[in-house]
């Protein structure tokens, strides 16, 4: 069971933000930072039956060499890293059975139907306790068996998703977009794609630009995107209105029965948006 969680890089937003939600199942949790002292590292280790690494990025394999020779087989080892392909191979290497851990979310004061992404490397039978404890706090729990899928999906959650909004925002700022103006006219349906641009530009630039640069996958699924944006581009430019067409409905029926569900989706954020007053 685990009684006592360490997390190195506990003073960070997402360290604080789980070492409250930790307390308040009853667990002890220790947290270091980057002043905390070697030895003071090496006795959070030690006196943990859980460590989570929960440092930047480009930060936590670096992190994980550091502290694998006081991990043993007794203990779990666990990250919150949203990139796995630099990561994983390095805690493998410990003695310790290993789950990594990726919460989809940021800090936030309720974590409740949230999602959180476990996956079993080394998992010792752990998974069942780990599970239970992210189920204790009221979150969705989903496993994960093969790691190297994830960095896959997270090319398109986050590679493809950050890397739109952020050049939808770039080419605003290249015409030099009267912002005011434009969302002015707007309806709610634009205001609500125009809000989830500017949530993510509110972001930590940092994060943002290692989820892009570190995850093998992204070059990839953006260049795709890119080829796919010049086809498309090609058809307008060519007045092929029949192709367009074709593909579109070609578009809605890969989409299946989640175009339905989402779309009606969108109605109820787009009537919420309508609601919100600044």
């Amino acid at each position: 069971m685990f009684n006592t969680i360490g997390i190195i890089g506990g003073t960070g937003q997402m360290g604080q933000m789980f070492e409250e939600n930790f307390k308040s199942l009853g667990k002890e949790v220790i947290i270091s930072d980057e002043f905390t002292s070697s030895a003071v590292e090496r006795e959070l280790v030690e006196s943990s039956d859980m460590v989570i690494v929960s440092v930047p990025i480009e930060k936590t394999a670096g992190v994980i060499e550091r502290i694998n020779p006081w991990l043993t087989e007794d203990h779990l080892l666990s990250d919150f890293c949203s990139v796995k392909s630099h990561v994983i191979p390095v805690m493998i290497k410990s003695k310790a059975s290993v789950i990594s851990c990726h919460p989809m979310f940021g800090a936030m004061p309720n974590l409740s139907k949230q999602n959180i992404i476990l996956l079993p490397v080394k998992q010792n039978g752990f998974l069942k306790e780990c599970s239970q404890l992210y189920q204790d706090l009221d979150l969705n729990v989903v496993v994960i068996d093969d790691w190297k899928k994830h960095d896959e999906s997270m090319s398109i959650i986050q590679g493809l998703m950050h890397f739109f909004h952020i050049v939808f925002t770039q080419t605003l700022k290249q015409k030099n977009i009267d912002l005011e103006t434009l969302l002015s006219i707007c309806s709610p349906v634009y205001q609500a794609n125009f809000a989830f641009t500017c949530r993510i530009l509110q972001r930590d630039p940092s994060l943002y630009t290692h989820i892009l640069m570190e995850n093998p996958e992204n070059p990839k699924i953006l260049s795709e995107f890119i080829d796919q944006a010049k086809a498309s581009l090609k058809l307008i430019d060519e007045k092929d209105e029949k192709t367009f067409q074709k593909n579109f409905m070609e578009y809605r029926e890969y989409l299946g029965d989640f175009g339905k569900v989402f779309s009606s989706q969108s109605d109820y954020l787009v009537e919420k948006i309508k609601e919100y007053t600044p």
